[in-house]
């Protein structure tokens, strides 16, 4: 059996200390990148809020989003990937520019990793999860257990948890202690902010 051949593609850091720095993509057949246009919207709407905070990307590919978090002051990034190919570019992107960064990869599912992967955060942390669409082959029901997920997180510790999703995804006012703060669409995708108004 011929031995598949993926197609990468490249994206640079749009922000930050990193900035300019060339990112390799993980394959386009695997997994989407975050436009920059959302991507820029992001960060801006984070701001300094994100200075000095964990960062977990929960279904990383790349990296593309966690390595801009660490070039505009995160202090700590986690990285949750469960496709081999993707791992192994993301493993590259972070030897290549990050360093001198304090960050930890997860390979594996992330809905599994999770729990043990974040009992050592003890700080303010900002989660975002970016999972496969659901209308992609075997995802039905991604974002229900997207929702169970941030509904698990530890209140004491995330006061901000983001998700991209398609844009006709129908939202949730809250999840467990975190609520809706906005949404902003870009055409087939959208970001939803929640905010935990208890920390």
């Amino acid at each position: 059996m011929p031995k598949t051949s993926f197609k990468h593609n490249s994206l640079k850091v749009i922000g930050g200390d990193f900035k300019g720095r060339k990112l390799k993509m993980a394959p386009l057949e695997i997994t989407r990148s975050s436009k920059n246009i959302l991507k820029e919207s992001f960060f801006n709407t984070l701001g300094n809020t994100i200075v000095g905070t964990n960062f977990i990307e929960f279904f990383a590919g790349s990296g593309s989003i966690g390595i801009e978090a660490l070039s505009r002051g995160a202090k700590y990034a986690f990285f949750f990937e469960n496709h081999k190919e993707s791992y192994k570019v993301l493993e590259e992107n972070l030897r290549s520019i990050c360093q001198d960064c304090a960050y930890k990869t997860i390979f594996g599912d992330t809905f599994k990793t999770y729990k043990d992967s974040l009992k050592s955060l003890k700080s303010e942390t900002i989660g975002y999860l970016d999972p496969p669409f659901d209308i992609r082959e075997n995802m039905q029901g991604i974002y229900k257990r997207c929702f169970d997920l941030i509904e698990d997180l530890d209140c004491q510790i995330f006061s901000n948890v983001i998700l991209e999703h398609i844009s006709s995804l129908e939202i949730p006012q809250k999840i467990g202690s975190f609520t809706l703060h906005k949404t902003k669409k870009f055409g087939k995708s959208a970001l939803s902010y929640y905010q935990n108004l208890y920390l």
